[in-house]
Formats: structure tokens, C-alpha cells, sequence
């Protein structure tokens, strides 16, 4: 059977249009999927991590502090550059810090915070990489015929 490219939209325009029209189990991809399933613990911490993020100011947080030259900035410096007051910034640094995303120092009176690792630089830049495409909007299906 020959596969033929054609658009999609990403939302379907036509009820149905997104399940099977005929039921059949593929029995070795169901022994794959449980062999791999998330446990719900797992499950459950892996949104709450993506819940965090999801915050629209929270992810200005992580990118500045991501663009940061030295790789830190301080909580009068995040709210002055991204033109908030220091309460807000400070809330949300505390609830990224509490999700392991960020880490603080202090140094007399002003504190400092960096991203905590490179898992969290790589998520950033994958996601910015996965908006900024244009085949977001151009999605390929493969319709066999």
C-alpha cells in the first residue's frame, strides 16, 4: 500500500474524525504500552512539574534566568527586567524553588537564584524550539490508501 502525505489540522474538525473507525487491538503494541506505562505517582509528579511551568510568568522567570550572562540574578533584578513588583517575583521563585527548578544563595541582605541543572535549560530550549516552528501549523498525516 503506497502513504500519501496530506494536512491536518490540529484540532479535528469533524466528531469522530480522531478515533478509529473500526476496533481492532494491536496486541504487541498494548504489551508495549504496559511494559512502559508511568506509574500514577510518577504520572502525578511529572504534571505537577509541567504545572509549574505552565504559569506564564513562571516561564519568564526560568528564561531570564536562563539568558542570564552569569547564570544568576537576583530577586530586585528579575522584577525590575521583567517589570514586576519584587512580591510577585519573589512568590514565584519560592514555588519554583520548591519544585527543585531553581536554587537560591544568599549574600548579606540580596538573594541570588540559578537554575538548578541542565535538565531544565534543555526543557526551555525544546519547548522554544517546538513553538517557534512552522510545521506546528502545517501538521503531516500518513493516510494509507
Amino acid at each position: 500500500m503506497l502513504a500519501r502525505s496530506t494536512e491536518a489540522p490540529l484540532v479535528a474538525n469533524n466528531p469522530g474524525e480522531d478515533v478509529c473507525q473500526e476496533r481492532f487491538v494491536h496486541a504487541e503494541q498494548v504489551g508495549e504500552v504496559r511494559r512502559h506505562r508511568l506509574s500514577t505517582e510518577e504520572a502525578a509528579r511529572i504534571a505537577t512539574f509541567f504545572a509549574v511551568l505552565s504559569d506564564p510568568t513562571r516561564l519568564q522567570v526560568v528564561h531570564a534566568l536562563f539568558c542570564s550572562p552569569n547564570g544568576e540574578l537576583c530577586v530586585c533584578d528579575l522584577a525590575a527586567g521583567l517589570g514586576r513588583d519584587d512580591t510577585t517575583i519573589s512568590h514565584q521563585l519560592r514555588v519554583l524553588r520548591n519544585q527543585k527548578i531553581v536554587a537560591m544563595r544568599k549574600v548579606g541582605r540580596v538573594v541570588y537564584y540559578r537554575l538548578i541543572d541542565a535538565h531544565i535549560r534543555q526543557l526551555l530550549q525544546m519547548g522554544l524550539a517546538h513553538v517557534r516552528e512552522d510545521c506546528c501549523f502545517d501538521q503531516k498525516v500518513e493516510v494509507e490508501v
